[in-house]
């Protein structure tokens, strides 16, 4: 992973002191890919890849992902959470409420903030709770 930041080595400093939407920003991105690839465990066609993809990145299930995590995060991270929960956006979600955007938003900027630090051990470590009860039905999945 070290070549991500082959052009940007970020500071733990300045990384904290990042706008949250930033840091939300490249969360977004990394669940993206993290999820695309956690349903490659089954054989479909890229639709049904995408579909299942799609309920595990949206704001309804990133909302329901923050609340797994809210009793493990260290100071630092409930921070994070926090400000980029609060944060003014004139964006909003198209399938969900804005409570849901809003903790959407807050969990993507932890992931975020995770990354750029790389702090990929503890990246691991919430993936691995907030995926724990998660299981793809392979039925569901396969034509």
């Amino acid at each position: 992973m070290e070549f991500i930041f082959e052009n940007q080595d970020f500071d733990k400093k300045d990384v904290i002191n990042m706008p949250a939407t930033s840091l939300a920003f490249v969360g977004d991105a990394f669940f993206t890919l993290y999820a695309r690839t956690k349903v490659l465990n089954t054989q479909s066609k890229s639709g049904k890849f995408h579909k299942k993809a799609t309920e595990l990145v949206n704001a309804h299930t990133q909302s329901e992902f923050l609340g797994k995590l809210k009793s493990i995060l260290t100071e630092q991270e409930e921070d994070i959470v926090r400000r980029a929960r609060n944060t003014y956006t004139t964006s909003r979600s198209k399938n969900s409420g804005i409570a849901d955007y809003k903790k959407s938003t807050a969990f993507e900027a932890l992931l975020g903030y995770l990354f750029l630090t790389k702090q990929f051990e503890r990246l691991h470590e919430i993936l691995n709770i907030i995926f724990c009860d998660w299981q793809i039905n392979k039925t569901d999945v396969i034509e």
